[in-house]
């Protein structure tokens, strides 16, 4: 029996190899059938036209503010050269591969060069990134990985240490959504600010014994819970004490920078993150379903060049 087809995922095959087609896709997946001006909301507005046809760069002007605007304004592809038709592939590739999507996969299959493919992603990744998402609420596991290469050479003072790797706390909401928070020094106050930030205080936190998280149970009605893994204990007998499901969430971000992206920089590392972040949390619906939800999720999230070379954005993450 074959598998019924959709309609989106088809739009989005034509719509990369298309200019005009990219477009027309992009536009109704961010404004529906009620276009409006992104600088002041206004749904008066008319395309621009050169004759009976489009003019080249596809711009509408607002009847009320009288600016002119494009499909990319006020999003990450604002400001570029790039052939919206890159941007649908690169979006669609991004938000549906399991385990990340490559700037030299996509700088082969859209003939564009590593620079520019680089460029694409970067600012995707920060479309995909959420402002004051919602606190995670029920049971809520926690726990930290190391992120980084292993040195060739190391001292055997040093042995076992994580001194050249990255830190990243994970909460994961069992059967809901997962927060990341990179940070530069993994300390109690630190640990407790961000479940606080990221937890509803009705929660139950379960984490490993580590000793920063002794005290963050006092913040919660649930309390706190922790399993043993120093003395190979994983699940508690008879309980449902376990961190197993953000052990799960971190083994496909190794499985990532292992299989597909290989070195992640600390400056970078919040942007990965977003783009692992956002398809745990969209895991329960199809790639046309997601797909849609990034191009939604990228609306107002302009990044300019400055932001992205010199200050990024997310560096106030990072402590």
């Amino acid at each position: 029996m074959r598998k019924s087809k959709s309609a989106v995922l088809e739009a989005l095959r034509q719509a990369s190899v298309s200019e005009p087609l990219a477009v027309a896709f992009l536009e109704k997946e961010r404004w529906g059938d009620t276009p409006c001006c992104p600088r002041c909301g206004e749904t008066n507005v008319y395309q621009m036209m050169t004759g009976e046809a489009r003019n080249k760069d596809y711009r509408w002007r607002c009847r009320g503010c009288k600016a002119m605007y494009t499909v990319r304004t006020g999003t990450p592809l604002e400001e570029t050269r790039l052939p919206l038709r890159v941007w649908v592939f690169a979006i669609w590739k991004a938000a549906s591969g399991k385990k990340g999507y490559s700037a030299l996969q996509l700088s082969r299959e859209m003939e564009i060069t590593h620079k520019s493919a680089l460029f694409v992603l970067r600012r995707i990744r920060h479309g995909l990134g959420e402002v004051n998402p919602p606190k995670l609420t029920g049971t809520v596991e926690v726990d930290e990985v190391y992120i980084g290469g292993r040195p060739r050479y190391r001292h055997p003072s040093n042995r076992g240490k994580t001194l050249d790797k990255m830190a990243v706390l994970g909460m994961v909401q069992r059967g809901g959504d997962v927060r990341f928070r990179a940070m530069n020094r993994v300390t109690a106050g630190n640990v407790n600010r961000v479940i606080q930030e990221n937890a509803d205080g009705s929660c139950r936190i379960i984490t490993d014994e580590l000793n920063v998280y002794r005290r963050i149970g006092r913040g919660f009605a649930g309390g706190h819970d922790y399993v043993k893994h120093g003395a190979r204990e994983y699940v508690k007998p008879g309980t449902d004490i376990h961190s197993n499901t953000i052990e799960g969430v971190f083994s496909l971000i190794q499985r990532g920078l292992m299989g597909t992206f290989h070195s992640v920089t600390r400056k970078h590392l919040p942007n990965y993150l977003n783009e692992f972040q956002f398809r745990w949390n969209t895991r329960y619906v199809n790639d046309d379903e997601r797909v849609q939800a990034a191009i939604k999720q990228m609306d107002g999230k302009r990044l300019t060049y400055r932001e992205s070379v010199d200050a990024p954005p997310y560096e106030a993450a990072i402590w």
